[in-house]
């Protein structure tokens, strides 16, 4: 599903219009961006927790130049499904094998 498929079912679930589903879902995006920013996690229910947490810096190794580097310390997105759709996923893809 790509970002367009995903306003057109939104907006026929809610009865929305595709102009004003897409501004919400955009609005959503951008304060779940602030939060992430901020370095505070979102937690939505039946979906999952959104957090950040921040990459150590590492030593690693260049083939091309066939030398050591450093990779700087750096701040990631992670994702953790709640249980509920981690079960629904599980059982249903075992359905559609």
């Amino acid at each position: 599903m790509n970002y367009k498929e995903l306003i057109d079912q939104l907006s026929e679930k809610t009865g929305n219009t595709k102009t004003g589903t897409k501004k919400i879902l955009q609005d959503a995006i951008t304060v779940l961006s602030e939060q992430l920013e901020d370095g505070k996690g979102v937690s939505i229910p039946d979906l999952g927790t959104f957090s950040t947490r921040i990459t150590p810096e590492r030593k690693v190794y260049n083939p091309h130049f066939d030398a050591e580097m450093m990779v700087p310390k750096k701040r990631v997105v992670e994702f953790s499904p709640a249980t509920g759709l981690k079960e629904e996923v599980k059982y249903l893809g075992k359905e559609n094998e």
